[in-house]
């Protein structure tokens, strides 16, 4: 008699069940969605956030500048995209020095030097009766303004700090 007769057949132990899950597959799905989902927020507030910068440059882009208030109209384009980005209290009273002195201050440093005096030319043809001021220049500032002060990059300085400034 054989002893390897008297075996039973190997017993095969049961297949793995992918469920429940280890809790390190648990880990890493929540940190696989909390990326997609602050991915998806970002993208969503970098749109949300350039959504008025982009419609005042189209805006500017269908002025008619041979109009006799096309610096007007470049000057309320540029007052409606500030007002988007900055309380209303604080910019919407601003003109003359003070509101060239806040376009200009939220300007990095060197465009400030490069830019300052094109600003103020366009605000002051605001209050010319015939104005010297070419508009397709003014409009160019603007667009200039436009691309690079919006949307501000550090908080809003103290804007009656600048109406003070403007006045000295």
């Amino acid at each position: 008699m054989n002893p390897l007769d008297q075996l039973a057949d190997i017993q095969l132990p049961q297949d793995v069940s992918i469920w429940p899950l280890a809790w390190g597959w648990w880990v890493s799905a929540i940190l696989v969605l909390l990326i997609l989902v602050s991915i998806i927020y970002g993208t969503r507030l970098y749109l949300l956030n350039r959504k008025a910068k982009k419609a005042a440059i189209a805006a500017l882009s269908a002025i008619d500048l041979s109009q006799k208030n096309a610096i007007s109209q470049i000057n309320i384009v540029l007052k409606r995209a500030v007002l988007s980005y900055f309380p209303e209290e604080q910019v919407a009273s601003l003109h003359g020095p003070q509101w060239s002195a806040f376009l200009t201050s939220h300007l990095s440093q060197k465009q400030q030097q490069y830019m300052q005096q094109k600003i103020e030319e366009l605000v002051d043809s605001l209050y010319q009766q015939k104005a010297e001021k070419d508009p397709q220049q003014a409009a160019l500032t603007a667009k200039t303004w436009l691309t690079s002060a919006l949307p501000p990059k550090r908080k809003s300085k103290d804007v009656t700090a600048m109406k003070e400034a403007a006045n000295v």
